[in-house]
């Protein structure tokens, strides 16, 4: 099951139709993550960012396995879009605000910079909870019955033999 997945992860690379189970998701993601800091911290130790290769390699599939994930919950791929976004701009929101108290307390506190802590603070915040959201969705189980998307995945077809 979990080499299935696996596998089923690279022949489907570029396909964008259809549903895919649970751990259709959740094999490859666990695994790249487990990949991707094996490179990471390798490359730091010979000086080479072998880490970013790995998020290069997989970009596609997993963003294709991610909509197919929304598609068994019978969801559009709108989360597949937000979901990196809000990884970016989480951690950029934060480091934004954290720069932002600090240039605020330093100044005594001008209108501008309190502008800036409150969108990057909005923006951590907003990242955070589209993530959330996004990996709630990741972890729902997916519809038994077929959907608009079609059969497969967690859809479970029954054939009698007459």
């Amino acid at each position: 099951m979990i080499i299935k997945s696996y596998i089923d992860f690279w022949k489907r690379i570029f396909d964008f139709t259809g549903r895919s189970t649970r751990s259709d998701f959740w094999v490859p993601f666990l695994t790249h993550i487990f990949i991707f800091l094996f490179f990471f911290y390798f490359g730091a130790i010979i000086d080479v960012p072998l880490g970013r290769y790995v998020v290069l390699i997989t970009m596609v599939p997993s963003f294709t396995v991610t909509v197919r994930r929304l598609h068994d919950t019978n969801r559009t791929m709108l989360f597949a879009i937000l979901f990196p976004i809000s990884a970016v701009a989480a951690p950029i929101g934060g480091v934004a605000a954290f720069i932002g108290m600090f240039a605020w307390a330093g100044t005594g506190g001008t209108n501008t910079i309190a502008a800036v802590l409150i969108v990057s603070t909005l923006s951590l915040l907003l990242g955070v909870i589209i993530a959330l959201y996004s990996l709630f969705l990741f972890i729902l189980p997916g519809n038994k019955t077929p959907n608009k998307y079609g059969s497969g995945g967690s859809c479970v077809t029954s054939t009698t033999e007459i």
